[in-house]
């Protein structure tokens, strides 16, 4: 259990990461900082039409010391059980591979299908990765945890400083993890407002193309500076969109990311967007 997932990729990095290690790009800007941290050579796997590039990143796996893969995909929010398997298969088990699943229970319909978590009993290279703060709203408490074989576990645990996590967010954690009827409501709630909204900006805006998604958020293709697009919404409509540029692979200011929320909150957005439609 970690302050956060950011803590167990942090963890992770100072245990396994040595000299080489292979990131897609775009995705989650942590792993890459984690991993400069340890002064590690990092071997930047580009995605291709925003989905993993499997040749590439078994190629690029050999004698390296960790590959990070994040199911499903930050910024895109698209699954990538199929590659990964693939992957987590072709890669030596000396590489240890850390599968980052903190969206994994907002995806539409039967999740469990799509996790990697049973996999862990097949290859004991890998860990997988949770978050309280994305599938119970718990962000400001910070609650991550990790699943991975005993033996892993206690390299991971070595590095772990004590009272990580404070006594608040634990209670929270246990009682969170008792009403699953949540996450059944949300999941249902993300896949109808997630379509409503990318058919509205598709079917109503010219300078905003969309993209599908498997999850709570996703990307929008701009015809102008990203930058310019974030905070031109911010001063008008008071609402803050992310930002792409500052992802590696996704410097060229050509996407921002938007999040699924109530559809009131949903609402708002659409007609900040049709504001500075061009």
């Amino acid at each position: 259990v970690g302050n956060g997932a950011t803590e167990i990729i942090h963890n992770f990095a100072r245990t396994f990461v040595r000299n080489k290690v292979v990131i897609p790009a775009p995705t989650f800007c942590e792993y890459e900082l984690a991993s400069k941290r340890m002064g590690a050579n990092i071997l930047f796997a580009p995605l291709k039409d925003l989905t993993l590039d499997t040749k590439d990143i078994i190629e690029k796996a050999k004698n390296s010391d960790a590959v990070f893969l994040c199911n499903p995909n930050n910024p895109t929010g698209l699954l990538s059980t199929k590659s990964i398997k693939k992957i987590i298969e072709h890669i030596d088990s000396s590489t240890k591979i850390l599968i980052d699943e903190c969206f994994i229970e907002l995806v539409d319909d039967d999740n469990a299908q799509y996790a990697i978590i049973d996999k862990i009993k097949e290859f004991d290279n890998l860990v997988i990765l949770r978050s309280l703060t994305k599938s119970f709203g718990l962000a400001g408490l910070r609650v991550g945890y990790s699943i991975c074989n005993p033996r892993l576990a206690r390299q991971l645990s070595a590095n772990k400083i004590p009272w990580n996590v404070n006594g608040m967010a634990q209670i929270a954690g246990i009682v969170a993890l008792q009403d699953l009827m949540h996450l059944r409501k949300a999941r249902e709630i993300i896949k109808k407002e997630r379509r409503c909204m990318h058919d509205d900006i598709k079917r109503k805006m010219n300078s905003f193309i969309p993209f599908q998604s498997d999850v709570n958020y996703f990307l929008i293709h701009l015809k102008e500076n990203s930058v310019r697009v974030r905070d031109s919404i911010l001063i008008k409509s008071g609402i803050l969109v992310r930002d792409c540029s500052t992802f590696t692979g996704m410097e060229k200011a050509e996407y921002i990311r938007v999040a699924v929320k109530t559809h009131k909150e949903n609402l708002l957005l659409i007609e900040a967007l049709e504001s500075i439609d061009r």
